[in-house]
């Protein structure tokens, strides 16, 4: 069957973007969008901006531009912070024009990663464990031809916040590596702070919640070296393994900080505050405190009592002192 990958897209395919076009019109390329956007922040193009994407789109739907595999790859690429929406000046809803425009893009043939949370099909034993979890309700439940049962991706749905990935017991599931989000990614980070000898914390930070105030503070309150600050997706994101890891690299102790229970967009928090309890009587039985294992809660702005509960922990972690060696030899 021929898709429309196979020959150029015509302006009449965009039926959903098309709608979109005054507030695209709207967009007066300000800039306030991409301030905050956590994938421009790592790769420093303007095609990762909100900015970029939407001007790709308008040329999509005048026809000044004909749509391929790389601009349907970089529609794709967006965590649904809604930064970019909550502080665009010409009130532009951008992270609905992309959803809308993902929804093109899968009728015209375009099956491409994004952002978007992957599996290995044949190594998924279908527990549903994944599709629990999912608040947008973009991994669901499907039959094969042999009748056999199975979980599906609805890519233009998935919001990529991993948690999903957390969650998976045979880590069959996980997002294209780049975007600093993915489990090796996110070692390697923690690894690279606890190279440094005097790093004794390890804090991760959602994203939702905390990295605006974050990017207007890193200059002056929150630079330390006692201490190393990880942005995630969210809350949920953190499992047990990354918090082991970074026990195991030489950390005094781990922090995870989300957004309070009723502003989480991803209900993450609440995934990620039963498995903190949960490895926390798993860290009992190796003989390490608990409390080296704190989570918080912290709203958007809060940036300033973020910096209080950490140096309210480092107290604790100098009374506690290093991890005893044998402790966590034991761990592995």
């Amino acid at each position: 069957m021929e898709t429309k990958t196979d020959k150029t897209a015509k302006k009449t395919d965009f039926k959903r973007i098309k709608k979109w076009e005054n507030e695209l019109n709207k967009c007066i390329r300000c800039g306030y969008c991409y301030e905050l956007c956590p994938l421009y922040k790592t790769f420093n193009w303007e095609s990762n901006t909100p900015r970029g994407k939407l001007i790709l789109l308008h040329g999509l739907i005048t026809g000044k531009i004909e749509l391929n595999k790389d601009i349907a790859e970089k529609i794709f690429q967006c965590f649904y912070c809604q930064q970019c929406s909550d502080n665009c000046s010409a009130g532009v809803p951008v992270t609905e024009i992309l959803t809308d425009a993902r929804a093109d893009f899968v009728d015209l043939g375009y099956d491409v990663e994004g952002t978007t949370s992957q599996f290995k099909e044949d190594l998924c034993s279908a527990c549903g464990m994944c599709v629990s979890v999912c608040k947008p309700e973009a991994l669901s439940f499907a039959e094969d031809e042999l009748g056999n049962k199975t979980v599906v991706i609805d890519k233009v749905k998935c919001k990529g916040c991993g948690l999903c990935i957390a969650t998976c017991p045979s880590g069959v599931i996980f997002q294209k590596h780049g975007f600093e989000v993915s489990p090796s990614e996110l070692k390697d980070k923690i690894t690279c702070f606890l190279d440094k000898s005097d790093i004794k914390l390890i804090v991760f930070c959602c994203n939702w919640s905390l990295f605006p105030g974050l990017q207007m503070s890193q200059s002056t309150t929150l630079i330390s070296t006692s201490y190393g600050i990880i942005i995630t997706m969210c809350a949920g994101r953190i499992s047990p393994e990354l918090i082991l890891h970074a026990f195991k690299e030489g950390a005094w102790g781990v922090m995870v900080a989300g957004c309070p229970p009723e502003e989480c967009e991803h209900d993450g928090n609440y995934k990620a505050r039963r498995r903190m309890l949960l490895l926390k009587n798993s860290l009992k039985q190796f003989n390490i405190k608990p409390e080296r294992l704190r989570m918080v809660w912290l709203s958007k702005g809060q940036s300033t009592k973020l910096k209080k509960t950490i140096n309210d922990f480092m107290k604790d972690l100098e009374k506690f002192g290093p991890i005893n060696q044998s402790c966590l030899i034991s761990l592995w």
